[in-house]
C-alpha cells in the first residue's frame, strides 16, 4: 500500500498536468479567436459548447465518474477559456472586433 505522501505526490503531478492541459486549451482557443476575428464570427458558439458538454458527460460515464460533476468542471474550463479569449481579442483589437452579438 502506498503512503499518503506518495498518493498526494501523485495527485500533485496530476494537478500539474491538468494546469498544463488547460494552458494548451487556452492557446488553441486563442488560435480559434484569430480565425473568428478574420472571418468576423461570434466568439460564443452555443452548439459547440453543447457538443463539448455532451461528449464529456459520455466520457465521464464510461470512466465511472459522475457526469454532473464533470459537466460542472468543463463549464468552468469553458468559462476560463472564454474569458481568456475575450482578453486576447480585446488586446489584439483594442476592443471587441467580432460581431456585436458575439
Amino acid at each position: 500500500m502506498k503512503s499518503i505522501e506518495e498518493l498526494r505526490s501523485e495527485i500533485d503531478r496530476i494537478d500539474e498536468e491538468i494546469v498544463k492541459l488547460v494552458a494548451m486549451r487556452v492557446g488553441l482557443v486563442k488560435e480559434i479567436a484569430d480565425v473568428k476575428m478574420e472571418k468576423c464570427l461570434k466568439l460564443v458558439n452555443p452548439s459547440r459548447e453543447a457538443y463539448v458538454l455532451t461528449r464529456v458527460r459520455g466520457l465521464s460515464s464510461e470512466l465511472g465518474i459522475n457526469p454532473d460533476h464533470v459537466e460542472l468542471l468543463f463549464r468552468i474550463v469553458m468559462m476560463i477559456c472564454l474569458k481568456e479569449e475575450l482578453m486576447y481579442v480585446e488586446e489584439r483589437c483594442g476592443h471587441r472586433c467580432c460581431r456585436e452579438d458575439g
